[in-house]
């Protein structure tokens, strides 16, 4: 399924001892994203989910591409898309799609 066509994005997050495994959904790339950021956003509490959800789409991917990056070790780029953040984590085993 191309990811401009998404019905149902699974999630798969640990942050510190809280573990996140839902469903989003949303027409576009940017609507799913979005919705990723405000369910971290929720497990981080006031300040910094408040923080969390003033960003774009795009900069919480970009973010939270760093932040993998820095706890995989690993050097996936900073998304130009939240299209190409999608892919990445679906690449990565974070995310798959439900057709």
């Amino acid at each position: 399924m191309d990811i401009l066509e998404l019905v149902n994005v699974q999630i798969h997050l640990t942050l510190g001892e809280t573990k996140i495994d839902e469903t989003t959904s949303g027409d576009t790339a940017e609507t799913v994203v979005a919705n990723i950021r405000d369910r971290v956003a929720k497990e981080m509490g006031f300040l910094v989910g408040g923080f969390i959800k003033r960003m774009s789409p795009l900069d919480f991917a970009r973010e939270a591409t760093r932040r993998y990056n820095a706890a995989a070790k690993d050097t996936a780029p900073a998304p130009a898309t939240c299209e190409e953040f999608l892919r990445m984590a679906v690449s990565k085993g974070f995310a798959s799609i439900d057709e």
